[in-house]
């Protein structure tokens, strides 16, 4: 609102919220943020790439405090332009939301860095199988779903959940959702969906 170039068509407080309001005013920019009440910036910005026809693809700047390595590339892999950390200066949102619009890459000089480093790390091979049952919890935690939406979605306790996500990340040599949820989409394994 602070650039005259610039013109905030929507806003939304959720991601339930987002999807709808960018279907029907069709932004060229989406800022989108990680953490959001009921669907997360991941699965929104899944949807709306996997919606969007050719040409077409909305513009997605991530604005977000997340800048673990693994964010960054499960956002860059689904097709995201740019991604900011909320300490950066308006100026520099502003600079971002103008680069993502006209179709390029905008990274923070934080993201950039981490993009580097994380180049520089060794990268695990092949992951230990998942079985079955680990394999529809992995697939609904890269949909977004919450522990206890799992557990109703399999008809099994959310402490059943727990122990299986436990065994995936084990398996998988992650400490986090979002790691696992970067290393499934890397390593393609789910796609038999």
């Amino acid at each position: 609102e602070e650039d005259p170039e610039l013109k905030v068509v929507g806003e939304a407080q959720d991601g339930n919220e987002a999807l709808p309001l960018c279907r029907s005013l069709k932004p060229r920019v989406i800022v989108l943020d990680i953490a959001m009440k009921g669907m997360n910036g991941f699965s929104v910005a899944q949807i709306l790439m996997r919606e969007s026809e050719r040409g077409t693809t909305p513009g997605i700047l991530v604005l977000t405090a997340y800048d673990q390595v693994a964010y960054v590339h499960a956002m860059l892999k689904l097709g995201v332009r740019g991604y900011w950390l909320k300490s950066a200066r308006g100026s520099e949102i502003r600079q971002a939301v103008h680069e993502v619009a006209l179709g390029r890459r905008s990274l923070s000089p934080e993201i950039r860095q981490l993009l580097v480093v994380g180049e520089n790390q060794i990268i695990p091979g092949e992951v230990e199988p998942l079985t079955t049952r680990e394999l529809e919890v992995l697939r609904l935690v890269v949909r977004g779903a919450r522990n206890s939406e799992i557990g109703q979605s399999l008809s099994i306790s959310v402490k059943t959940v727990e122990t299986h996500l436990t065994s995936i990340y084990s398996k998988l040599g992650v400490q986090s959702r979002a790691e696992a949820i970067a290393l499934a989409q890397k390593q393609r394994l789910l796609l038999a969906e």
